[in-house]
């Protein structure tokens, strides 16, 4: 589906960002991660990269492009949680830092890299949203308000490469075991409870949410655009 491609993935070193990069190495791609983080023990080609400065997310970029000849996809996966205060008490540097990191670092990098994906006359880009991008609680408005910025993005973004002959899509995953939410599930209680919200029956994994990765930078996806793929195990609709 991507062998022999050239990806390009941030947020590497965990989570599902760390799923993407082993689900699409499995499957034959050239694999740089993307992360302010040095992973443990990785197969892929790391880069340590501030997402919140330009200069070097630009020099990043160029710099993969000229070792690799091209670039053919970019998967959005870095990201932070809420600061979990109601909206009313988190602070400018608070919101600007979930913002930063979770909308705007997509920005940056998809700005780059399409520069280069638009001489090349193709390309996809994914970006990772969230379910919370559309179903809301509590304590989470800068978390929210990034996902659904991302959802906005993407369509935005979608219409401008069209012509260009490049996809973009983004993926909204529902709850799912990482570094951020390993505390939380690893108690019993509080597991069954998200699992009883969740028609499936069970909370995601990485690779889970990677298979969709998979599906939306190969061929298999070139006539979709500006769509935003919940894999949720079915809690939107159960909602």
């Amino acid at each position: 589906m991507v062998k022999d491609k050239v990806i390009l993935i941030t947020g590497t070193s965990s989570g599902i960002g760390d799923g993407c990069a082993e689900v699409i190495m499995r499957n034959g791609a050239t694999v740089v991660g993307f992360d302010k983080n040095v992973p443990m023990n990785a197969q892929y080609h790391h880069v340590t990269v501030n997402l919140h400065k330009e200069d070097t997310i630009k020099e990043a970029v160029n710099t993969v492009f000229d070792q690799f000849g091209r670039i053919d996809g970019l998967v959005n996966c870095a990201g932070v949680f809420a600061t979990g205060k109601p909206f009313y008490e988190i602070s400018l540097a608070e919101w600007n830092e979930v913002l930063e990191t979770n909308l705007t670092g997509i920005f940056l990098m998809a700005k780059y890299v399409s520069e280069i994906m638009m001489k090349q006359h193709k390309g996809k880009i994914v970006n990772i949203s969230c379910i919370r991008s559309r179903i809301f609680n509590s304590r989470m408005a800068d978390y929210a308000a990034s996902k659904g910025g991302v959802v906005a993005l993407t369509g935005a973004m979608a219409i401008d490469l069209a012509k260009d002959n490049i996809q973009v899509n983004s993926v909204a995953p529902g709850f799912t075991y990482t570094g951020m939410t390993e505390q939380s599930y690893s108690n019993p209680e509080k597991r069954r409870l998200r699992e009883n919200l969740i028609p499936i029956g069970k909370i995601a994994n990485p690779e889970d949410i990677a298979n969709v990765v998979l599906f939306l930078l190969s061929d298999l996806s070139k006539y979709v655009t500006g769509e935003t793929i919940f894999v949720d195990g079915g809690f939107k609709i159960f909602k």
